[in-house]
């Protein structure tokens, strides 16, 4: 059967272009600003985080600018060590073999590391915006509303109003956990912390019955920069206001890295 096609508009044009880039993304390096609503909060969780990501296969470092593992860096490569991130926790401590899903690890964060960069993101879209064009609901839901000066960059504003957001349930199987129920269903671990009381991200889930959204969010809004269509200002929102916002500051897509980027032993690093 062939694909179906869809009326050029603005917002469509622009939504393919981002799906294009984050396709063909490889890696990228970046400074990003977090604000995550707290648990059983309306306080927002602040920090800086310098990150690098090479997509495939997934290699991430990080290192803490603000916040209070200020200093900490982290240093993941997906199939090595046991799937445990190597951490240097700084104040003169010793550095640590750690499961990404870890309590140390994810302490009033939203995600674990593994969701570094823009492959999620990337996944949330395309999922959504199939969900809107088999409802015939594109144009209703996805909206373009110009252009935008952000850190200096000119960028696309897109606003994205899903109206098939609600909550349903979902039993969760054996060996489900709350990070493999965000990727398969794709939504926000927080929604399973705040609406479910959930609070290991390594706790096998099976047999629960979860109250979960049925789309990431109700309220999106995208900055997408215009020279090279990635999403450097992403604001998520439920019933009760912004739950997420994520900048992206500083960002080099696809870059070459050295040969030793991602090894502890790389000049730039504390390990």
């Amino acid at each position: 059967m062939s694909a179906v096609s869809h009326p050029e508009t603005q917002a469509r044009i622009i939504y393919n272009k981002m799906i294009a880039a984050l396709d063909a993304n490889t890696g990228s390096t970046y400074l990003m600003h977090s604000n995550e609503r707290l648990v059983h909060s309306k306080d927002m969780n602040d920090e800086q985080i310098f990150t690098k990501v090479n997509a495939r296969p997934l290699k991430v470092y990080l290192k803490v600018i603000t916040g209070g593992n200020k200093g900490t860096e982290i240093l993941y490569i997906d199939g090595e060590d046991n799937n445990k991130a190597l951490v240097n926790p700084g104040k003169f401590l010793p550095d640590l073999h750690l499961s990404p899903s870890s309590g140390l690890m994810v302490k009033n964060e939203h995600h674990t590391l593994v969701k570094s960069g823009f492959a999620f993101i990337n996944a949330v879209m395309k999922t959504s915006v199939r969900r809107m064009d088999e409802r015939g609901k594109f144009d209703s839901n996805f909206k373009y509303e110009g252009e935008v000066t952000w850190n200096g960059r000119s960028c696309y504003k897109i606003v994205i109003d899903d109206d098939s957001w609600t909550y349903t349930t979902y039993v969760a199987h054996s060996g489900e956990t709350m990070s493999s129920i965000s990727l398969k269903r794709l939504v926000p671990e927080y929604s399973l912390m705040e609406l479910d009381g959930i609070k290991s991200f390594e706790e096998d889930l099976g047999g629960k019955a979860l109250k979960l959204p049925t789309v990431y969010a109700k309220r999106t809004v995208l900055y997408i920069d215009k020279a090279n269509n990635y999403p450097v200002y992403q604001e998520m929102s439920d019933e009760n206001g912004v739950f997420e916002r994520y900048e992206y500051q500083n960002l080099v897509v696809n870059p070459t890295y050295k040969a030793d980027e991602f090894n502890r032993d790389f000049a730039d690093y504390k390990f």
